[in-house]
């Protein structure tokens, strides 16, 4: 059983003679010797500064509500350390793009690269060479133009997860076994089909930390770095034997499974996938690289694999939720697809370009359920002035997505699903702005972004053409609609609900038999 998350307070008696020198020491009078001011924030206090402003549950709300009242660049300390809140898109763009070079960093966090290891992950590696490397290798098997040659993986998992649905299976369940299967098999070439696989259960446990980690002020060794040798046994360091239970899964997570079709690889027994050609291009004469390509090659394929499993798989949770609480999107969607397609007939994705309302469905799920809503954080890599205001090397900066996702100034009736918003004449609307802020900012930004976007079509098109998606019953026979309440860390999700999904038609039933006998 995984151990609970540690409170950010537990040893702060015992740390705080320690914090307060150090912060005495460098920051907490909060001055800087541009001669310009920071830009605006909540005052704090002295020694802790913002700490008290920082919102720890459904942060990314939080920093809405107090960016109403500072603006859409709004600055704070945590225990000394800048940190940077952006809430727009003009200031995302001016900073994340206009000044990718400065605003590319990564911040250091002790959590995540010391204690749980997951310093490989591509998404917290600093801007440099090695980012730069890592990133070749996504965009070579994760553009947009090499997409086609996983659709018929693509295909087979989108079917399995239809008859799982007819079979009455969780729907949780189903769907991330259908996620989760696609990116191990494009990744390792490994036919998977349980969420107890260790190529699922392991990748859960790793987004299952960060969904924790990723919450700025959790733990207090991000601000008191000795913390990290204090020994597990000590009272209230709680947070060693998290980090150590989520440390092995994630050595497994980068290890077990490239080795693997490493090891089949070279017996001429492993099938084409992302690994097999990763390690066709490791020089044979030169060990230093070997193990340098090595490297990247494991944690391409083992950030690919804890998206496909963990954030992908959010994203879809959202589809069906949104589908109980917004009826007449459903049924317009289905007036759609059987207009366009035919009745009980799976569109193909290449088909995507005729269906625009299906589109739209998935443009307004990824605004509406902005899953990473925080996105990931920045570093400032040296000090610099914008817009009047001094902000240091050194200062973390996140882009509030879901604030700009939601803004009411750019999107009317923010909190409600509503794909239209994407149309114009009964097409798409090339002048509506694209909800794509949960991937991430700028250079940043998430090279894994198309596939998911085409995994969220298939699964949308060939659910609504075979099923209706219902809310249960209670024992009078009135649906069950779930309140549209989120729950999440550093990762937003619905909470957890029940749907039906009741096929549509003979036609769609007939559909179904046919992928039963031909599935495999």
């Amino acid at each position: 059983m995984a151990p609970e998350v540690p409170s950010a307070s537990l040893i702060a008696g015992t740390a705080f003679t320690a914090l307060a020198l150090r912060i005495l020491y460098r920051w907490w009078d909060g001055s800087n010797s541009s001669g310009l001011p920071y830009p605006p924030g909540p005052k704090g206090y002295p020694l802790i500064n913002n700490v008290l402003d920082v919102p720890l549950e459904r942060p990314w709300e939080g920093y809405e509500k107090l960016s109403r009242q500072y603006g859409d660049i709004m600055f704070l300390k945590i225990f000394g350390r800048p940190m940077l809140i952006l809430s727009s898109e003009r200031r995302v763009k001016d900073l994340f793009e206009k000044q990718a070079t400065i605003y590319s960093g990564k911040p250091y966090s002790v959590m995540l690269n010391d204690l749980l290891q997951f310093k490989h992950f591509f998404a917290i590696l600093d801007y440099g060479a090695s980012w730069r490397k890592h990133r070749k290798a996504f965009h070579q098997h994760f553009d947009s133009n090499v997409l086609p040659k996983y659709h018929p993986k693509l295909k087979k998992y989108t079917e399995r997860f239809l008859v799982a649905l007819s079979e009455g299976e969780d729907l949780s369940e189903a769907s991330r076994n259908a996620i989760a299967g696609l990116g191990i098999a494009i990744l390792y070439g490994v036919d998977v089909k349980s969420v107890h696989d260790p190529f699922i259960s392991d990748a859960l446990l790793i987004g299952d930390a960060f969904k924790a980690a990723g919450v700025p002020g959790k733990f207090l060794v991000e601000t008191l770095p000795f913390l990290r040798y204090v020994p597990s046994w000590v009272q209230g360091a709680g947070f060693q034997r998290w980090a150590a239970y989520y440390r092995e899964a994630s050595l497994r997570l980068l290890n077990n499974p490239f080795q693997f079709v490493w090891n089949r690889h070279k017996a001429a027994e492993a099938k084409e996938c992302i690994a097999t050609a990763l390690i066709d291009q490791f020089p044979e004469n030169d060990p230093d690289q070997l193990h340098e390509d090595s490297i990247v090659a494991r944690n391409v394929c083992a950030m690919t694999h804890l998206a496909a499993v963990d954030t992908t798989h959010a994203s879809s949770q959202g589809f069906f939720f949104a589908m109980l609480l917004y009826p007449e999107v459903q049924k317009a969607a289905q007036e759609e697809l059987d207009r366009v397609i035919g009745p009980g007939v799976i569109p193909d994705i290449n088909q995507s370009s005729e269906l625009p309302y299906i589109n739209a469905i998935v443009k307004e799920l990824l605004r509406w359920l902005t899953v990473m809503p925080l996105a990931l954080p920045h570093l400032v890599k040296e000090d610099h002035v914008y817009d009047g205001y001094f902000i240091p090397k050194g200062t973390i900066v996140f882009g509030n997505a879901w604030a700009m996702m939601h803004d009411p100034e750019v999107y009317e009736d923010p909190m409600v699903f509503k794909p239209e918003r994407y149309l114009k004449d009964g097409k798409l609307n090339p002048d509506a702005p694209e909800p794509l802020a949960g991937f991430g900012f700028g250079r940043r930004i998430c090279p894994g972004r198309y596939l998911a976007i085409e995994i969220l079509f298939s699964l949308v098109a060939s659910t609504l053409t075979l099923y209706n998606i219902l809310p249960p019953k209670d024992g009078l026979g009135n649906p069950i609609v779930p309140e549209p309440r989120f729950a999440g860390g550093a990762m937003m999700k619905p909470e957890p609900f029940n749907a039906i999904f009741e096929p549509r038609s003979a036609q769609a039933l007939a559909t179904l038999e046919d992928i039963k006998r031909h599935i495999s």
